[in-house]
């Protein structure tokens, strides 16, 4: 597996353009892509910076628990394709951020089965809600809220523009400023 991480440097405002830019460059690297559009309970901090680092903290754990998630698919003799996982939020939102996490669907090994559900894939809903467990130190299961899962498949026929549309209004229904990063290649 690649040891990249997010650094806090890496992440970077964006603005409307160059977050539909942003989106395209996700589209256009995987023929299907997984969208995870959710909110996160922020807990109180003393400054918009401790969000920031709490953030980006998450950020790092849920690459670290996706690439476990997918060596332990490899190991079993299950598809897990290499992904970068993209991120858009909001920068100044608390007491909530608004978060879409974007990777390649083949990473998750569902096949040609496009239709995810709460269990499928069996637990990327958890590696994010334990993630945001971890990076705030508390036990607390509604810190991950309003989780939706969209499929954007450019390889279909007539089924591309629809998910599209639905990802870039859960991005518009961000409050500004918004930031975008990557983490690094999952290769298992």
């Amino acid at each position: 597996m690649n040891h990249s991480y997010i650094r806090a440097s890496d992440a970077v405002s964006a603005d409307a353009v160059s977050t539909r830019a942003f989106l395209q460059q996700a589209v256009d690297h995987y023929p299907r892509l997984a969208a995870f559009s959710f909110t996160l309970a922020l807990p109180y901090r003393e400054a918009m910076s401790e969000y920031r680092s709490l953030i980006l903290r998450f950020h790092s754990e849920v690459w670290q628990r996706t690439g476990e998630y997918s060596r332990q698919r490899q190991q079993a003799r299950h598809r897990s394709l290499p992904t970068l996982l993209r991120w858009i939020w909001e920068t100044a939102s608390a007491p909530e951020c608004k978060m879409v996490l974007l990777l390649n669907l083949d990473t998750l090994g569902t096949g040609r089965n496009l239709q995810l559900t709460d269990s499928a894939p069996p637990g990327l809903n958890a590696i994010i809600a334990d993630a945001w467990q971890k990076v705030t130190g508390t036990a607390c299961t509604d810190g991950v809220t309003s989780m939706t899962q969209i499929i954007i498949n450019r390889v279909a026929q007539g089924v591309f523009a629809t998910p599209f549309n639905q990802l870039t209004v859960h991005v518009k229904a961000m409050s500004e400023p918004i930031a975008t990063a990557r983490t690094g290649m999952i290769c298992p």
